[in-house]
């Protein structure tokens, strides 16, 4: 990096990296090396290592004892739901198949047994229009 790294991109790097100048990108050691030796730097990478060490001193407190218990419960509960919802769509595609199939049978035999229609002038399927005669 031949730019010099000024005090406001320094934090900005300490905030992202933290307060080991050694864990930053090798494009920014050389120039942090030389910012962390004046007053400025030193504080701000004494402001990111106590962060740091907060961060590392964190933890997670254990689960509960009986959460595992509590979540494979719901699970199964989960899991019977789905099997009656899904229970539930096959039988509405079921009784959806059945009445397609009706409709489609009443149809065929609508059109198979219905006499043919002789479509004189002035003459629908409905019947004749008024006022016309053929």
């Amino acid at each position: 990096m031949t730019d010099p790294l000024d005090l406001d991109r320094f934090r900005d790097l300490a905030d992202a990296y933290g307060g080991v100048v050694a864990r930053w990108p090798i494009t920014y050691r050389a120039a942090a090396a030389r910012v962390a030796s004046t007053p400025e730097g030193r504080v701000i990478l004494a402001d990111a290592m106590s962060l740091d060490a907060r961060l590392d001193s964190w933890t997670v407190p254990a689960p509960a004892a009986g959460l595992a218990a509590r979540v494979a419960d719901q699970a199964a509960v989960g899991t019977r739901t789905a099997r009656v919802r899904q229970h539930w769509w096959w039988s509405g595609f079921g009784l959806a198949a059945t009445l397609a199939g009706a409709v489609a049978g009443t149809a065929a035999v609508a059109i198979a047994i219905a006499p043919p229609v002789d479509m004189a002038a002035g003459s629908t399927s409905f019947g004749d229009v008024a006022g016309m005669e053929g």
